[in-house]
């Protein structure tokens, strides 16, 4: 019987230049598929990211783990520099529709060599600037299908909903921290910390709470499809 992979960051300090930046920061994987950090621009966490990075013995993991960070990659012939014959057909799938086209493609040819080294934890930085919400989604799904959990951070409160658990900071500490729906729908609370969620996700959120619908929509024409399929 395989133990399941853990990853752990108890009591976390972090300062810069003598000022706190977080204070009593904590972090377990124990249980959980991924874990999003949301808060505003300039409130630590690409600092804090980094600095696990620069210091892995803050890390108490008995699993592998990689960073990513916005970074590129030079590709040429992707199928031929990672042997795209020898992977199994779920990778793939997967690389078609992830390396397909040019938008972005050395950042996102740099973020598929980290997942192509099977880690346990990805450490990832936000991938709004190269990914669609959609395109967001599809990448999670994959990682939660290779079993590769990942730690995210962002200021998007949009791209939250695809983790199974949400931290938010504010003012230097965890504010408010859960299973993502659960946190998402302490809606005084969130608007107190400054976010305010989509209006078609709101309305999911709403609808789920009377049984009408199972599942988060982010536009108007997946909620009006999602609310004719459920009839």
């Amino acid at each position: 019987m395989n133990m399941e992979k853990y990853c752990r960051i108890n009591l976390f300090d972090l300062q810069l230049e003598g000022k706190k930046i977080l204070t009593d920061f904590s972090l377990s994987f124990d249980g959980k598929n991924s874990i999003c950090l949301l808060g505003e621009s300039g409130s630590g966490k690409s600092l804090l990211l980094r600095t696990l990075y620069k210091n892995t013995q803050l890390l108490d993991t008995n699993g592998t783990y990689e960073f990513y960070f916005l970074e590129g990659k030079e590709v040429k012939d992707w199928k031929s520099e990672i042997n795209y014959e020898h992977l199994d057909t779920s990778w793939q799938r997967f690389l078609n529709k992830f390396l397909k086209g040019t938008s972005h493609l050395n950042c996102r040819y740099a973020l598929v060599l980290k997942l192509l080294k099977k880690p346990d934890f990805l450490f990832c930085e936000d991938l709004k600037r190269i990914l669609s919400l959609k395109e967001l989604q599809f990448f999670l799904e994959f990682l939660k299908e290779q079993q590769i959990k990942c730690f995210y951070i962002t200021n998007q409160i949009e791209s939250t909903i695809f983790f199974s658990y949400l931290i938010v900071i504010k003012n230097n500490k965890i504010a408010i921290e859960g299973n993502t729906l659960s946190v998402l729908q302490e809606e005084k609370i969130m608007k107190l910390l400054g976010f305010s969620l989509p209006f078609y996700v709101n309305m999911s959120i709403q609808l789920g709470y009377y049984g009408i619908l199972n599942k988060i929509c982010l536009t108007k024409e997946e909620l009006e499809e999602s609310i004719w399929q459920s009839k």
